[in-house]
């Protein structure tokens, strides 16, 4: 180092140290890691439960047998009618019928009207006017 100036063999100096502070601080980090990897560890299983969505279903009610106490008839005039919301009705004179309970017919066979709309959730037996008829999702099937 000689005919290096004072300052330069400083840096130099200044220079070694920092290099062999890190090589320890490397060396002590690696011991620090084999340390710590030989300490017992504790594992964690996370549980998940998993959970099956059943398909829209669609709610139908089944009764074992619906009544009509009295001779009931279709009023004169009235008839089975689609309306706007897709549900059938009994109509007469472009009103519904909300007081007729029983079994209506139209040109796709007979269904169960229940307080003047057609039940469509409906299945069981309906005794009208003496008659036992067979119904599923509102239609007259036997």
């Amino acid at each position: 180092m000689k005919g290096l100036s004072k300052e330069v063999k400083s840096a130099i100096i200044i220079g070694i140290v920092i290099v062999l502070l890190l090589v320890l601080g490397i060396i002590y980090g690696q011991k620090e890691k084999t340390e710590v990897a030989e300490t017992p560890t504790t594992t964690v299983t996370e549980i998940t439960e998993e959970t099956t969505v059943a398909p829209e279903t669609t709610t139908v009610t089944v009764a074992a047998e619906t009544t009509t106490s009295a001779q009931v008839t279709v009023p004169e005039g009235a008839a089975l009618t689609k309306i706007a919301d897709g549900n059938w009705e009994l109509q007469k004179d472009g009103a519904k019928v909300g007081t007729f309970t029983g079994i209506a017919e139209n040109n796709f066979g007979k269904w169960y009207v229940e307080n003047g709309s057609v039940n469509f959730g409906f299945s069981g037996k309906v005794v009208f006017n003496g008659v036992t008829y067979d119904v599923e999702n509102g239609k007259v099937t036997g």
